[in-house]
């Protein structure tokens, strides 16, 4: 059965929503089901990518970097949700651990950008390879169509919330930077 049934099924009965696991009322309570849902996510990815420094903080810092979400760290503590000095820290972390570098920003001499290395790449393919069996496991109750329409409509949600980037992006200066033209 798809959410959208048990959602209908629950508005016709309210006792129906306690039959599929979720208490009374609480199909109703936005806060409670998206705090379910991030409880089941957080307990499966933080198995996936225990051996990262920080763990899940660590594995979304270092798929910015490898992604190129930000031209330094305080944007990308920005992005994260993460304190400017605790995202240091976890920087420091995943440097020592040979996942990131940091290289000059050639637009600014007081940034740096924070860059996957290799090693942090490959390190990141195979903890997203562990996410995404998470994944399916946690959106097995969904179909295909709701699941894409889920992953959808959660962008449309974080895109309404967050900034844009501008510019170019942080992997290609710090190519730039790597070649000697910054």
């Amino acid at each position: 059965m798809s959410a959208g049934a048990v959602e209908r099924d629950a508005v016709a009965d309210p006792t129906a929503s306690a039959s599929h696991g979720i208490p009374a009322g609480f199909d109703q309570n936005f806060g409670w089901l998206l705090a379910q849902c991030f409880r089941a996510y957080t307990y499966a990815v933080e198995r996936a990518v225990a051996d990262l420094p920080h763990g899940h903080r660590g594995f979304q810092a270092l798929y910015g970097a490898a992604n190129c979400s930000a031209h330094n760290q305080a944007e990308l503590a920005k992005q994260l949700g993460v304190d400017r000095t605790v995202m240091v820290y976890l920087v420091d972390d995943l440097e020592k651990a040979g996942l990131a570098e940091r290289l000059p920003d050639p637009n600014d001499r007081r940034s740096r950008l924070i860059r996957a290395t290799e090693a942090g790449r490959a390190r990141l393919a195979d903890a997203q390879s562990a996410i995404s069996a998470a994944e399916a496991e946690l959106l097995a109750a969904l179909s295909e169509d709701e699941q894409k329409a889920l992953r959808g409509m959660l962008c449309s949600i974080a895109a309404h919330q967050g900034t844009p980037a501008d510019g170019a992006t942080a992997c290609e200066l710090a190519e730039k930077v790597k070649q000697g033209s910054g």
